[in-house]
C-alpha cells in the first residue's frame, strides 16, 4: 500500500492511541516504557518511510520526464556507459547448431529440477497421507501435482515444442537462427538471424520476418516494493517492444520482450543498421523509430 498523507496520519493517530492507552490504562512501568519509547519510535519510523517513499516519487518524476523527451538515453554519461556495455558484453552466438537442441537447451534451468524434485517429495508425503485420510491426501496431491507439472514443461520445455509444430518453413527458420546475435535476459532472449528475429520468453517462441517488422521501442516500468505496507525500494524495468504488421489483418501489434536498459538500445540500433543497409540497396528512406513509454506499477 502507498504511503499517502492520510496514511501517515493514520498511522501516527494509531501510535499516539496506543501510547495513551499504555500510559494511562495499562499503567505499569513496562506500559509508560512502551508509551515513551517504542509509540515514539514507530511514528518517527512512519514518518522516515513517508518522506523516503516521497524523495523516490521526486526523483522518480524528474527521471521520467527525461526518459519521455529521450535525454536520459542521449546524454554522454549514459552513452559512455552503453558503449562500455556493448565492448563488454556483446551479442551472443548459439550454443547449438540445431535450432531446436538449441533454444530447449535454453529452458532446461537448474531452479525448474529442484523444484520438480521439492514438488515430488510432497507429492510421495500426501501420497502417504491418503492412508490416513483420504481427502486431504488427494487435495494436497492434486495441488501439488499441478505445479508439479507446471514446472516440468518449463524445464522439458514445452512452449518450444508447440511452436515447432506449428512452424511450416523450418529449414529458412534454422539457417537464420544458426548466425543469429542474441541478448540474453533472465528467462528471455532476442536474437538477429538473417532474416528472422528470434525472440523467446518463459511462455512463448516467436520468429518473424523482418519485413514485418516495423520497427523496436522502448518500454520502462517503474516498480515500487513494499515489505510490511512501508515503502522498501524501487526497480526499472525495461523491455523491446517488437512493433509487427499482420499480413491479413494488415494491423499493428507488439511483442513485449524484457532485457536489461542496454540491450534494449543494442536491439533498436542493431534493427536499425540493418534496415537501414538493406533499403539503401532497394534506394528507400527508413527514419529510424524511437518510442520510451514509462508505466508506474505499485
Amino acid at each position: 500500500m502507498q504511503m499517502t498523507r492520510k496514511a501517515l496520519i493514520a498511522y501516527i493517530i494509531v501510535c499516539i492511541v496506543l501510547g495513551l492507552f499504555f500510559y494511562f490504562v495499562k499503567g505499569d512501568m513496562a506500559g509508560k516504557a512502551c508509551a515513551c519509547t517504542a509509540c515514539p519510535a514507530m511514528m518517527i519510523y512512519f514518518i522516515y518511510a513517508y518522506k523516503k517513499e516521497k524523495k523516490s516519487d521526486q526523483f522518480a518524476v524528474d527521471k521520467d520526464k527525461n526518459i519521455l523527451s529521450g535525454s536520459y538515453f542521449e546524454n554522454s554519461k549514459w552513452r559512455e556507459e552503453y558503449i562500455a556495455y556493448i565492448y563488454e558484453h556483446p551479442f551472443e552466438k548459439p550454443i547449438y547448431p540445431n535450432m531446436k537442441k538449441d533454444l530447449l537447451s535454453r529452458f532446461k534451468r537448474t531452479r525448474y529440477l529442484f523444484a520438480m524434485i521439492f514438488l515430488l517429495v510432497h507429492m510421495s508425503l500426501y501420497c502417504w497421507f491418503m492412508t490416513q485420510n483420504l481427502f486431504m491426501g488427494m487435495i494436497g496431491f492434486l495441488l501439488f501435482g499441478v505445479f508439479f507439472y507446471w514446472e516440468t514443461s518449463l524445464y522439458i520445455g514445452m512452449s518450444v515444442r508447440r511452436w515447432l509444430k506449428s512452424v511450416k518453413d523450418y529449414d529458412t527458420l534454422e539457417r537464420s537462427y544458426k548466425n543469429a546475435k542474441f541478448l540474453i535476459y533472465k528467462n528471455n532472449g532476442v536474437a538477429f538471424g538473417t532474416t528472422h528475429i528470434h525472440a523467446y520468453t518463459r511462455e512463448n517462441v516467436y520468429a518473424i520476418d523482418y519485413e514485418l517488422v516495423d520497427g523496436i521501442s522502448r518500454k520502462v516500468v517503474r516498480l515500487k516494493k513494499y515489505e510490511n505496507g512501508i515503502y522498501s525500494s524501487e526497480q526499472y524495468q525495461h523491455f523491446a517492444v517488437i512493433h509487427m504488421k499482420q499480413p491479413i489483418r494488415k494491423k499493428m501489434y507488439e511483442i513485449e520482450i524484457e532485457l536489461n536498459e542496454f540491450q534494449v538500445q543494442m536491439a533498436i540500433d542493431y534493427l536499425y543498421q540493418y534496415q537501414l543497409e538493406n533499403t539503401q540497396e532497394k534506394h528507400i528512406t527508413v527514419q529510424q523509430k524511437t518510442e520510451d513509454n514509462t508505466n508506474v506499477m505499485i
